[in-house]
């Protein structure tokens, strides 16, 4: 995995000539106007997955819409649907459920399914380009990519593709020692169909204080990986190989220094308050744009009663923003007013960061509309 396919690099060296490096503190702002998306009646206005890409005079989103197994295709410039690509469950042209996408090139589009093994190929016209047969390496399950919450870049360098790899086993009763042996990404040879764990692996004392929740996002810059651990200040740096080349501090000012473990959820309702309440890092993004990277940070909230547990299962109540520098520096970190956006549905392009405003308590929420409000960088003073 040394060298990404050439379109990415063209990508990455226009992006780099055009913008300058970013090293003061940074804050997330907006001037309060929102970009508005139609949808039809058989589209949410909560997207199951976002996928923006820059074409070379044009910026597109793709839109999963898990309901229709379809993937849709809007021409962010115009904000009108361009394409409505609608996928076969099953049959020679079938792909199976569609969990999440990776959108390589507007001729290539990963389609992902799971728990199943589906891993199809396809474009904008829909058809299906490749199917490819893969078996997990043993003791983990299929690859998993989902385009909301836990993100995770999919990285395409040659026939090889590297993808999340999860694990089989208990998360309440893993020891800390099996855990750390335990890697966070493989490698799909998409011609041989062989496949390859990569060296990094999840850090030693992830889970001493005790189990631990187990999700964590991934995003590239191209040069790197950059992991993000549900339960862990820290960022994990590796090569295009997966060798671990460093941690980095990138501590939340809105978390607490010690996490939860599965230990104090001894209910249904104390696990629900653990697994949606807690304090927890989410998302990562990288903006090719402006060189920075974005941490979604989720402080803890208190909560009374099963109805607001619900609502955060879907909804989170507050969340912050925060900007990091090509070397993983903090810049800043920006927090948001509560229960007004929906970070699960956030993306990055050229005008900047795009948050969902679909939140049932936002009164600028409309159901027949996808909007976002676009929030750009600006020097702290």
């Amino acid at each position: 995995m040394k060298r990404l396919i050439l379109p990415i690099i063209i990508a990455l060296l226009y992006f780099s000539c055009s913008q300058k490096d970013i090293n003061n503190p940074q804050k997330l702002v907006s001037d309060g106007q929102l970009v508005s998306l139609p949808i039809d009646s058989q589209t949410s206005n909560v997207s199951g997955g976002l996928v923006a890409f820059q074409g070379e005079d044009r910026s597109w989103l793709f839109n999963v819409n898990q309901t229709n197994n379809e993937v849709q295709l809007y021409d962010l410039d115009s904000r009108k649907m361009e394409k409505r690509m609608i996928f076969d469950l099953e049959g020679p042209e079938g792909v199976g459920a569609i969990l999440g996408i990776h959108v390589q090139n507007l001729d290539s589009i990963f389609l992902f399914g799971y728990p199943s093994l589906n891993l199809n190929l396809t474009d904008t016209s829909a058809k299906v380009k490749a199917k490819y047969t893969y078996e997990p390496p043993i003791d983990y399950l299929a690859a998993f990519l989902h385009n909301a919450h836990y993100n995770y870049t999919p990285i395409l360098s040659g026939s090889k593709l590297l993808v999340n790899a999860k694990f089989e086993g208990d998360q309440r009763t893993i020891s800390d020692d099996t855990l750390a042996s335990k890697k966070l990404s493989y490698v799909i040879d998409l011609k041989s169909s062989e496949v390859e764990l990569l060296p990094i692996t999840w850090p030693a004392g992830y889970n001493t204080s005790g189990p631990k929740l187990l999700d964590f996002s991934m995003a590239s810059d191209g040069e790197k990986l950059v992991y993000s651990l549900v339960a862990d200040h820290n960022l994990y740096v590796a090569d295009l190989d997966g060798n671990l080349i460093k941690p980095v501090n990138a501590k939340s000012q809105f978390v607490d220094q010690g996490f939860l473990s599965f230990q104090e959820a001894t209910d249904r309702f104390s696990t629900m308050k653990y697994v949606f309440a807690s304090d927890r890092y989410e998302r990562i993004l990288y903006d090719e744009f402006r060189g920075v990277f974005y941490r979604f940070v989720y402080p803890k909230v208190v909560v009374e009663s099963e109805g607001e547990i619900d609502q955060l299962r879907r909804f989170p109540r507050k969340f912050a923003v925060m900007i990091l520098d090509k070397e993983l520096n903090v810049l800043g970190e920006t927090l948001f007013p509560e229960n007004t956006y929906y970070p699960g549905n956030s993306f990055v392009s050229q005008e900047g960061l795009y948050i969902s405003i679909s939140h049932p308590d936002n009164p600028k929420n409309e159901e027949d509309l996808m909007r976002f409000e676009v929030f750009r960088l600006e020097e702290v003073e």
